[in-house]
């Protein structure tokens, strides 16, 4: 391999597929690569036709007709799944409030930083106005809002 490397630093003109043959055989990783490579490539004697090519292109452009309108869907789904979670996230920051809880954990983390895990329901003072948006005047906790904690 050393002297593929050193015929191509400084020394006549080499054939490249001789070079690259004689730096295969001393490491397999570049064999390896060599026979992915002529893989890819195929058969260098089978020529195309302007026919064949025209239904390689067609097919590709098919496929790749296919692949955007994926993309589109998937698009318009991840956008309505964010904006779902994020409806959902404020109509639960906003019962925690009515309810006196953490609204980042409900109380159910000890690394929290807005509660340190101590957030449960009635834990804090609740928001009245919320309550009653949520609940109307039948609150479930009639007396949650009246405890300062």
């Amino acid at each position: 391999m050393l002297d593929a490397v050193t015929r191509l630093a400084g020394g006549p003109a080499l054939d490249p597929a001789a070079t690259m043959q004689e730096l295969a055989a001393g490491d397999p990783r570049m064999a390896m690569l060599m026979q992915m490579m002529q893989g890819q490539r195929g058969d260098p004697g089978k020529d195309t036709t302007p026919d064949d090519r025209d239904e390689l292109i067609a097919e590709l452009s098919g496929r790749l007709d296919a692949a955007e309108a994926r993309l589109t869907k998937m698009t318009r789904i991840a956008r309505q799944l964010h904006e779902s979670m994020r409806s959902a996230s404020q109509r639960l920051s906003q019962l925690a409030a009515a309810l006196g809880a953490c609204g980042l954990c409900w109380g159910e983390d000890p690394g929290c930083l807005g509660c340190r895990g101590r957030g449960r329901p009635g834990m804090i003072r609740c928001d009245p106005d919320m309550r009653a948006e949520l609940f109307g005047a039948r609150s479930p906790l009639p007396d949650a809002g009246k405890h300062p904690h």
